[in-house]
C-alpha cells in the first residue's frame, strides 16, 4: 500500500469529500491538513513533495496504451488505484500533473465500468478548472460527473457486483458533485443557484447522517452567505455547522464553526458575542498550532478587529451618553421654562381679573375691615415678612411693576401712607 493510498482511503472519502471542496481560500490549508495528519501515522512521510510521488509515477511510466491493451483486470485495477493515488497527490501541487492523471483515470475507469472512481476523477477535474477560472471547462466536468452518478443510479453494473452500487455510494456521488457545482456558482456570486445545489447536496449527507460532511457544507454555506451580506441566513447556516460539527465530536468542526460565528456577529455589532465565540475556537487552534496555525491566524485577525470595534462602540457610546445628557438638561430646562410661563399666565389672568373687579368695587366705609383677595392676602403677609418686591415678584410668577401695583392697591385699602404703616394696620385687624 502506498502512501497516497493509506491517507486517502476511501473512508476518508466518504467522511471528508467536501473539505477539498469547501472553498478555494481553504483548499489549500484544508489539504495539506490532513497530509500532516497522515505524517503522524506514516513517520516516513516529511511533506507533499515526498519522493514518494516520483516513485509511484515511475512505477507507472511503463504502463503505455499498447501495454495496457494486453492488461488483466486485476493489473488495470492496480494502475486505475495508482493513477488515482496520483491524482490526488499532485492535486496540491502540480495541478497539471494532477488533472493528466486525472483523465487517464477517468478514461480507464469509464472503459470498465468502474464509476464511482471515473466520477471522481471528473470532479477533480472540474475543480482544477473552476480554481483556474475556467468555469466554463469546470461545469462541462461537473456535468460529466452527474451523467456518471446518473448511470451509478441507474443500477448500472459494477464489476464483481451485478446489483450495482449501494445507495450511499450513489449519494455520496451525487453530494460530493452538487457541493462542487454550489462552489462554481458561489465564485459567480450566483448565490440562488449556489443554495440551490448547496441545499441538494446538504438532503443527501443529512440523509445518511454523514455529520462531518454536513458540518463542511453548513460553513461553506455561512461564508457564502456572509460574504453576499445576508447575516440572518450565515447565522442559521454557521449554527447548523456548530451543530454537526458536535454530533461528530469533530473540534476542529467546532472550532471552524466557531470562528464563523465570531466573525459574523463582529458584522451584526455584537462584539461581545463574537469575542466569546471567536475565545472558544482560539482555545482549540492555540492547542493544534502545529495543525492549524493559520486557522488561528484568522481567529486572531477577527478578534483584533472585534477589540477595534469595541472601541469605536465605547467611544460612540460615550459621546452619545453625553449628547444624551445635554438633551435631557434642555428638555428639563425648556419644561421648567414652560412651567414658569404657565404660572406667569395664570399669575397675570388673576390680575387682570382683579384690575377688573377693582374697577367696579365700592371703596369701604371709614372703620370696616378691607376686602381683601386671596392674592392680596399672600402679598400682604410677605410684605409684612420683610421681603423686597424683586422676591414677591419670584415667589409669586409677577413682575415687579405688578407688586408694586398691588402694594398701592393695599396702601389704599388700609388708608396707610407707607409700608410700615400697612403692616401696622393689618396687624391690629388681625389679618397678618
Amino acid at each position: 500500500m502506498t502512501l497516497f493510498q493509506a491517507i486517502f482511503t476511501p473512508e476518508f472519502v466518504d467522511s471528508l469529500r467536501f473539505c477539498y471542496f469547501c472553498d478555494m481560500k481553504k483548499a489549500a490549508l484544508v489539504l495539506s491538513v490532513f497530509l500532516l495528519s497522515g505524517a503522524i501515522s506514516y513517520g516516513q512521510y516529511t511533506d507533499h513533495r515526498d519522493h514518494e510521488l516520483d516513485s509511484l509515477e515511475n512505477a507507472v511510466a511503463p504502463w503505455t496504451e499498447a501495454r495496457m491493451a494486453k492488461a488483466t483486470e486485476e493489473e488495470k485495477s492496480m494502475i486505475a488505484d495508482a493513477w488515482h493515488d496520483l491524482m490526488w497527490g499532485y492535486s496540491n501541487i502540480n495541478p497539471g500533473r494532477s488533472m493528466y492523471f486525472a483523465r487517464r483515470n477517468m478514461e480507464l475507469c469509464l472503459h470498465e465500468s468502474w464509476l464511482n472512481q471515473a466520477l471522481q476523477s471528473a470532479r477533480m477535474i472540474g475543480q482544477h478548472h473552476w480554481a483556474a477560472g475556467q468555469t466554463d471547462s469546470a461545469m462541462t466536468y461537473f456535468n460529466k460527473a452527474l451523467a456518471i452518478a446518473d448511470r451509478m443510479a441507474q443500477k448500472a453494473p459494477l464489476p464483481g457486483k451485478p446489483d450495482g452500487y449501494r445507495q450511499s455510494t450513489i449519494d455520496d456521488a451525487y453530494s460530493g458533485v452538487y457541493g462542487a457545482i454550489g462552489n462554481l456558482y458561489a465564485s459567480l456570486d450566483s448565490i440562488p443557484q449556489a443554495m440551490e445545489y448547496y441545499r441538494k447536496c446538504g438532503d443527501l449527507l443529512e440523509k445518511n447522517g454523514w455529520n462531518e460532511s454536513c458540518s463542511v457544507l453548513y460553513q461553506n454555506m455561512g461564508e457564502t452567505w456572509l460574504e453576499a451580506g445576508n447575516l440572518k441566513e450565515a447565522e442559521t447556516s454557521y449554527n447548523k455547522a456548530l451543530q454537526f460539527g458536535v454530533a461528530a465530536e469533530d473540534s476542529l468542526l467546532i472550532a471552524n464553526a466557531q470562528a464563523g460565528l465570531g466573525a459574523l456577529y463582529l458584522e451584526q455589532g455584537k462584539a461581545a458575542k463574537a469575542l466569546k465565540q471567536l475565545k472558544a475556537a482560539d482555545e482549540y487552534f492555540c492547542s493544534h498550532e502545529d495543525q492549524e496555525y493559520r486557522s488561528r491566524l484568522y481567529t486572531l485577525d477577527v478578534t483584533g478587529k472585534v477589540l477595534e470595534a469595541q472601541k469605536r462602540q465605547t467611544r460612540t457610546m460615550a459621546v452619545g451618553a453625553v449628547v444624551l445628557a445635554a438633551l435631557l438638561l434642555c428638555l428639563a430646562l425648556l419644561l421648567l421654562r414652560a412651567l414658569r410661563l404657565g404660572k406667569e399666565k395664570n399669575a397675570a389672568d388673576e390680575v387682570i381679573g382683579e384690575i377688573i373687579s377693582a374697577s367696579e368695587e365700592k371703596a369701604p366705609a371709614n372703620g370696616d375691615r378691607p376686602k381683601l383677595t386671596d392674592r392680596e392676602r399672600d402679598i400682604l403677609a410677605l410684605v409684612a415678612k420683610g421681603f423686597t418686591n424683586k422676591e414677591i415678584a419670584s415667589r409669586l410668577y409677577l413682575t415687579e411693576q405688578t407688586i408694586k401695583w398691588y402694594r398701592m392697591r393695599l396702601t389704599a385699602k388700609f388708608e396707610a401712607r407707607n409700608a410700615a404703616e400697612l403692616i401696622v394696620k393689618a396687624k391690629e385687624l388681625g389679618i397678618v
